[in-house]
C-alpha cells in the first residue's frame, strides 16, 4: 500500500523511540492503531452497505426486464 521496506520501517520505530521515548511511543502506537482499526471497521461497513445497495437495484432492474 504505501511501499515502504523492512528498513524504512526500522529507520522510523528508531527515530520515533529516540523522539518520543519509550513511554510516549508506545502510546503513540496504541493511537494509531486504535485510529486504524476503526477506519478498517468503517471501511468495511461503507463497503457492505454499497454491496447491499447494488444488490437492490441489480434485482429492481431484473423485475423491470421481466415485466417488459
Amino acid at each position: 500500500m504505501f511501499d515502504i521496506g523492512f528498513w524504512e520501517m526500522a529507520m522510523i520505530a528508531v527515530l520515533s523511540f529516540v523522539i518520543l521515548g519509550p513511554q510516549q511511543m508506545t502510546l503513540s502506537v496504541r493511537t494509531i492503531m486504535s485510529g486504524v482499526n476503526k477506519a478498517k471497521a468503517m471501511a468495511a461497513q461503507v463497503s457492505g452497505q454499497l454491496n447491499k445497495e447494488l444488490k437492490e437495484i441489480e434485482a429492481n432492474v431484473q423485475d423491470k426486464q421481466k415485466d417488459s
